[in-house]
């Protein structure tokens, strides 16, 4: 009987410990793609941004992503894919304005996606 006790404390130690860690990396992850979806956005109303900042913000997601892969759900990584992708196709066309829409979306999305992931009731039932 104690051994039993003993496993379902330790399981649950476990399970609580590794939900922590989740809610941490995600909040620290979306805060720091925030921070590089930003400065893009500030060059692109300045219409400073170039094809390199694109493409630089585009790689720094792609190399946020393969470790997101574990935490969220797919839908949610390939609609920031779309949307990146699209930004990057605008400035590459020389189209601020609606290069800044989109990173305006991406922004967006990195404060609704972690709050999807939270332990709240509307995200539990």
């Amino acid at each position: 009987m104690a051994k039993s006790l003993i496993s379902v404390i330790i399981v649950a130690a476990l399970f609580t410990a590794g939900a922590i860690f989740e809610q941490v990396y995600l909040k620290r992850t979306f805060s720091d793609l925030k921070t590089h979806f930003t400065s893009i956005y500030e060059k692109l109303e300045d219409e400073t941004a170039t094809e390199e900042d694109a493409e630089k913000i585009q790689d720094y997601w792609i190399s946020k992503k393969r470790t997101l892969h574990s935490f969220i759900s797919h839908n949610d990584l390939k609609e920031f894919d779309l949307w990146i992708a699209e930004a990057v196709a605008y400035v590459k066309l020389n189209d601020y304005k609606e290069a800044k829409t989109k990173i305006e979306v991406a922004i967006e999305l990195t404060e609704q996606i972690p709050m999807g992931y939270l332990p709240r009731f509307e995200n539990i039932f």
